[in-house]
């Protein structure tokens, strides 16, 4: 499907955390979509140390578990999307090109479950003068990004050119020294700035 698509090809293949691990550095993936049920070490675990072999690399997980702990686990490894088995083919193309381009995929069912285990989990919540030093334009962004938008429904929400959606991301990263969409809307629901 990948190679059929025209716009992607694969690079290596695993069918374990270790065959993972062991591809070499030439490898070089811009995008791995990582199954959380692998055998032995879990994928949520393995995203943490492709990205330290690869840090340029975008993790997308794929599984068919709704799991709390595996969700959390899969965001805190610094993975950027998280879509759920039995998609269509079409659906995992627009995963990898919305990661590519700066987004979050995020299945709809994840993306509740995400927001509100950020609002229930017990860690320290975001200081609230980290809302105050947002722009009214980069808090709407945020909200919307949040919410599980990508930048092309952000801009189009809010009528703006999708640059703009970038550049109000950068601005939240550098106010909050975060280095992700998917930190900073963690940060924001825990701010108490989240989707109502």
């Amino acid at each position: 499907m990948l190679g059929a698509s025209g716009r992607h090809a694969v690079v290596a293949t695993a069918g374990s955390a270790e065959e993972a691990a062991a591809w070499p550095i030439a490898t070089a993936p811009h995008v791995v979509l990582l199954d959380i049920g692998l055998p032995g070490r879990t994928g949520s675990l393995l995203a943490g140390d492709i990205l330290d072999k690869f840090p340029g690399c975008l993790v997308i997980m794929v599984t068919a578990l709704l799991d709390d702990a595996a969700v959390l686990e899969s965001i805190r490894s610094g993975a950027v999307g998280y879509v759920l088995k039995g998609g269509s083919g079409p659906e995992l193309l627009a995963a990898i090109d919305d990661a590519l381009a700066g987004g979050a995929p995020m299945s709809p069912a994840i993306a509740r479950k995400v927001l509100g285990l950020m609002r229930t989990e017990p860690t320290a919540k975001a200081p609230s003068g980290d809302l105050a030093r947002l722009t009214p334009r980069e808090a709407q962004v945020l909200e919307l990004v949040a919410g599980g938008a990508g930048d092309k429904e952000v801009a189009e929400q809010l009528g703006v050119a999708r640059p703009t959606v970038k550049n109000c991301l950068l601005g939240i990263y550098a106010k909050w020294r975060v280095g992700s969409r998917t930190e900073a809307a963690v940060k924001f629901v825990r701010a108490g700035g989240g989707p109502k």
